[in-house]
């Protein structure tokens, strides 16, 4: 062969290595179907035509190329693209300074995100240096339907995930999303590693449902838009979804309209597999709303299992440094927190104590099981340095280790034992009265005559909102419910229930989100009838009745939202102590309170109830029933929102009017 030949074919070969490289930006059939025919593993995502002003058709064909390695090149400009779906088998590498940016006008869905995955399994997606960006500014203005789930990255039950290196920004909704597949499967064996994840509009990230999950030397910040808001939030929906064997380690939390860290898993129970949560070497700092919040339930079935671990981590957010644990249990899971600091350098803090303990009203059990293993508070604020705020009305058992107290220059050790605890938490002891439950009460009609029909005050029920509406056999009973909205969130239709005072429902029907509905019915026996209402995170209200409407709890508290204004309510002549509680929800959320005897004197008072305050009421003596008055108003410090009235000793039912009232039968 000759010289000069072997140049034409050393040049042949050469062009046929770097022309999938010269046709970079353009479409390259030859490179495509080399890869479709398995000779090249690694392709180039351009190689199927990137176009400056979209590139959607191109990178999700590259995806479904086969090939076990996508790279996506850094472009003269951004990648342009509308929604992704990943493929199993699969790294997709993003090279240094590339941006990929969700289209504008697009993901009009309320769940349409940048990149997702269901069922599928072993995704690299690697990126040191690039960006995976969408518009969160557009999706919350007038052109976009209000949701909270656009996401950067979503996946569903999805095995061998590894997420290293990129920048996830701007959602809609969460940086990072990590849902159930079907029947709750979680996603399993997942890393994500050196992210960050920056101004996301719900989470940085969401963890629904997962097992062996690592997440480490990431940067979750600036949330800000619906709650949580939170730079990490762990909050399966279910009790057959899991948080088993998480861990996020060498992290740094900072400047989330929410709560750094964020652990509510009331939905686990006793069927659920036990929880397992590692928090390790990692800094909350900046403005975060709170440093850490874990919330736990012990409900009908009882408590989840597991061991929820914080070790060596400092929280430094400025005037909000805080750890709130709600509703642990020594029978469910166990909280150990080692090796802390809580360092609050502000003059000035929006709570009232480092550590806020806190029960559920639907709690059932005994809280506790919290073991402090050298935890520093290190803080200006002269304030107290536990808080137990406990609306269930239970003891507080099982705290124990010690926590190291530095402040103004002197330094105290509490080793936390039955004394100690006791000193640094009084309880209530209005807990100590039991509930009035309606169910073991019979109630008869009081002076049905007496009521007249019209417009009912304002007020605001959230949660399982009861309504007692008392009639006589024969009469035409007509209420008018509305479905209120609780911030920004979506909503759905409000199911209403009405039962007989026998116990046979009558009536059943919907008041559609924002709407409102008549619920009509002819009285078949004179007694109380049951207006059910399931408003769950939003609010409902009776807005007027032919009948004199009653607020009403089954066995815990009212819980109200923005509800001012004057309330009567019974004790009867057969109860003996009792008590009115009162609280708001959190620190900033409050309400003020009075409580009036049946002559209209004023013998109790209180502004700004954020933990719970109890109103004690003296043993009716006089041998015959007595209408009590309350009013609540408006806080001189915080808001006016979630705030909570309960009965102890007496019916927890709220009437309008004092001739309204329910009487028990003697």
């Amino acid at each position: 062969m000759s010289v000069a030949r072997k140049h034409v074919l050393h040049a042949v070969s050469l062009w046929t290595l770097i022309a999938p490289v010269a046709a970079a930006g353009g479409a390259n059939p030859q490179a495509i179907e080399e890869v479709r025919t398995g000779k090249r593993p690694v392709a180039q995502a351009s190689w199927w035509g990137f176009q400056p002003e979209e590139s959607t058709a191109a990178l999700q064909a590259a995806i479904d190329s086969g090939a076990k390695k996508v790279i996506v090149e850094k472009m003269p400009s951004a990648w342009i693209v509308d929604q992704i779906r990943l493929a199993s088998d699969q790294e997709l590498y993003f090279e240094s300074g590339v941006e990929v940016l969700a289209k504008k006008g697009a993901f009009q869905g309320t769940a349409d995100s940048l990149f997702s995955a269901a069922g599928k399994k072993d995704i690299r997606l690697i990126g040191p240096g690039a960006t995976l960006r969408m518009r969160r500014a557009d999706y919350d203005g007038k052109d976009y339907r209000r949701a909270e789930w656009r996401h950067v990255l979503k996946l569903h039950g999805c095995t061998g995930i590894t997420i290293e290196g990129l920048t996830l920004a701007e959602s809609g909704g969460d940086g990072i999303y990590l849902g159930a597949g079907p029947g709750g499967a979680p996603c399993k064996d997942v890393v994500i590693r050196d992210v960050v994840c920056d101004r996301n509009y719900r989470q940085g990230i969401s963890v629904i449902s997962a097992e062996n999950l690592l997440i480490e030397r990431c940067v979750l910040k600036d949330t800000a838009g619906t709650p949580p808001a939170a730079g990490i939030d762990f909050e399966p929906n279910s009790a057959n979804e899991r948080l088993v064997n998480c861990v996020i380690r060498d992290s740094t939390i900072e400047n989330n309209q929410g709560y750094a860290l964020h652990i509510y898993a009331p939905n686990l129970d006793r069927t659920s597999k036990p929880l397992s949560i590692r928090v390790e070497n990692c800094v909350t700092r900046g403005t975060n709303a709170r440093s850490a919040s874990i919330v736990l339930s012990t409900g009908p079935k009882g408590p989840v299992t597991g061991l929820i671990e914080l070790v060596n981590c400092r929280f430094e957010d400025v005037g909000t440094t805080a750890i709130t644990i709600s509703s642990t249990s020594p029978r469910g899971v166990r909280l150990r927190i080692a090796d802390c600091t809580l360092a609050d350098p502000a003059e000035k803090s929006k709570v009232t104590a480092p550590l806020l303990l806190t029960t559920r009203p639907d709690s059932r059990e005994p809280f506790g099981g919290i073991q402090f293993d050298s935890v520093t508070v290190r803080e200006r604020i002269e304030r107290p340095l536990i808080k137990y705020d406990d609306p269930a009305g239970v003891p507080l058992i099982e705290v124990s280790g010690t926590i190291t107290l530095e402040r103004g220059g002197q330094r105290r050790e509490y080793r936390l034992d039955e004394q100690t605890l006791a000193e640094l938490i009084p309880v209530d002891p209005a807990t100590r009265i039991p509930r009035w439950p309606l169910k073991k009460t019979p109630l008869a009609v009081a002076q049905p005559s007496a009521f007249a029909g019209g417009a009912v005050p304002a007020h605001r029920l959230r949660g399982d909102a009861l309504f007692l509406v008392p009639a006589e056999a024969g009469q035409s009973v007509a209420l008018r419910l509305a479905s209120q909205a609780v911030g920004r969130a979506s909503g759905s239709a409000v199911p209403v229930r009405i039962l007989s005072p026998s116990g046979k429902q009558i009536e059943r029907l919907s008041v559609g989100f924002l709407q409102e509905a008549d619920a009509r019915f002819t009285a078949a026996e004179t007694g109380v009838y049951r207006v059910d209402c399931q408003p769950g995170s939003h609010t409902v209200r009776i807005v007027s009745s032919s009948h004199a409407a009653l607020i009403a709890s089954e066995s815990g508290p009212l819980h109200l939202l923005n509800t001012s204004g004057e309330f009567f309510f019974l004790v009867p002549a057969a109860a003996g102590q009792a008590a009115v509680r009162f609280w708001g929800s959190g620190d900033l959320e409050r309400v003020s309170a009075a409580v009036f005897d049946p002559s209209g004197r004023q013998v109790w008072k209180e502004d700004d109830i954020s933990t719970a305050q109890s109103c004690p009421i003296p043993r009716n003596d006089t041998g015959r029933d007595e209408i009590w008055r309350l009013k609540l108003s408006r806080p001189k410090i915080g808001v006016l929102e979630d705030h909570y009235v309960e009965m102890r000793g007496i019916p927890t039912i709220l009437g309008f009017r004092a001739d309204g009232l329910l009487a028990p039968v003697q």
